[in-house]
């Protein structure tokens, strides 16, 4: 009999606290390193640095994140073999320890401040690369520590990013079966329904405040979920459809006016339902939730172009990578376009 054999997270703790108990959850989960490195920015070392003192960590490396010649630059760090290296920031750091990680073949935890995308256990990173953001290969983290007190101090619109790359997967999941009817395209049935119910776990939650405990951890719980399923489908399919190609289409095109990655997917995502989809019951129940949260009032603030720039958007999103989606098979009349 076969099996498809796939890498899970060895730890994965999403409480109030949980930075503090670093050194247990590590020694409760038989991970033995003899060096402990952390990767973060410099102001967010500052900011915690009480918490990290007592952390005892052996080498600290600063980086900006988010760029591919800040990390190609940094070099090999000593004693690989021996070192466990902890990712501490939002996406952007993340991104850049993944691709680190990669390139020195490293082992690593993200400890995120914020949740703001799927990239705490997924096997991409978004990074800028001679300043065009671009999709790398990477490796993912052995474990994930979350700690919901730090996640709270985050600005709310880092949150609703998330909530908005999560909620997106509902939106890929059926260009991923229209790619199936129209080109034979393969599913993992496993992987899309792993997708499924990550985002259905908050589309469908009543919290009206982001910040509300019991939200984030499903919000956390649901971006891991969406990055194994990622992992398992061994592409981004389950996560990235017209509603991603949108965003990468926006930053391409006008990168200084470009946002958060997951506002930019719930604007596609609400875009694509009502002008592509005509699905006008499952853009207003979106809708209904993005207003809800606070994330359609983030949407119209950020997203911001014209109707012929929002044209030139969606022309460029369809041959902006080669993934069949609604794009293809149906087109927007140069009237105005308003979610």
């Amino acid at each position: 009999m076969f099996y498809q054999s796939i890498n899970v997270p060895v730890i994965w703790e999403i409480e109030h606290g949980a930075l503090r108990s670093l050194n247990q959850i590590i020694s409760k989960n038989n991970l033995y390193f003899k060096y402990k490195v952390l990767v973060t920015s410099y102001s967010l070392y500052q900011l915690y640095f009480k918490l990290f003192s007592s952390l005892c960590f052996d080498q600290i490396i600063y980086i900006e994140g988010g760029s591919f010649e800040e990390i190609n630059n940094l070099g090999r760090v000593e004693h690989v073999t021996n070192s466990l290296f902890f990712a501490f920031g939002g996406g952007s750091i993340i991104d850049a320890m993944k691709l680190y990680a990669q390139l020195n073949d490293l082992n690593y935890i993200t400890i995120p401040s914020t949740l703001s995308n799927d990239a705490l256990f997924s096997p991409v990173a978004r990074l800028n690369k001679r300043g065009i953001k671009r999709s790398f290969g990477v490796k993912e983290p052995l474990g994930i520590i979350a700690d919901l007190d730090i996640i709270k101090q985050s600005p709310s619109v880092l949150l609703l990013a998330g909530v908005g790359d999560l909620v997106s997967n509902l939106s890929a999941i059926k260009d991923w079966n229209l790619s199936n009817k129209e080109t034979e395209e393969p599913i993992n049935n496993f992987a899309m329904s792993l997708a499924y119910l990550s985002a259905s776990s908050i589309v469908n939650n009543d919290v009206d405040n982001v910040y509300n405990s019991d939200f984030l951890k499903r919000l956390g719980n649901g971006l891991v979920m969406s990055g194994l399923a990622m992992i398992l489908a061994r592409n981004t399919r389950p996560a990235s459809g017209a509603e991603h190609l949108i965003s990468h289409a926006i930053d391409e095109l006008y990168p200084q006016r470009a946002t958060m990655h997951g506002i930019q997917v719930a604007y596609g995502q609400l875009i694509i339902e009502k002008y592509f989809r005509n699905d006008f019951k499952e853009y207003n129940h979106l809708k209904v939730f993005f207003s809800k949260i606070g994330l359609y009032q983030e949407i119209k603030s950020r997203c911001i172009f014209s109707d012929s720039e929002i044209h030139t958007i969606l022309e460029k999103a369809k041959v902006i990578r080669n993934r069949y989606t609604i794009l293809d098979l149906s087109t927007v009349e140069h009237t105005l376009i308003d979610i």
